[in-house]
């Protein structure tokens, strides 16, 4: 949380160490931390479709 506080959720991507951590671990973390449903979804796909120019849902 500290670092949502001083990036903001604009400026965090989704990600995990597989394959020392699994995406179940990862995702259950994403889905239970005390976000905003437009961080999380920021966080989630967002920020990454906007980075890397992706259209959404594509």
């Amino acid at each position: 949380m500290l670092t949502l506080q001083i990036v903001g959720a604009d400026r965090i991507l989704y990600s995990v160490d597989y394959p020392y951590v699994q995406d179940r671990q990862a995702r259950a973390f994403l889905e239970q931390a005390p976000l905003s449903p437009a961080d999380r979804e920021k966080i989630a796909h967002g920020n990454a479709e906007r980075l890397l120019k992706l259209k959404p849902g594509a």
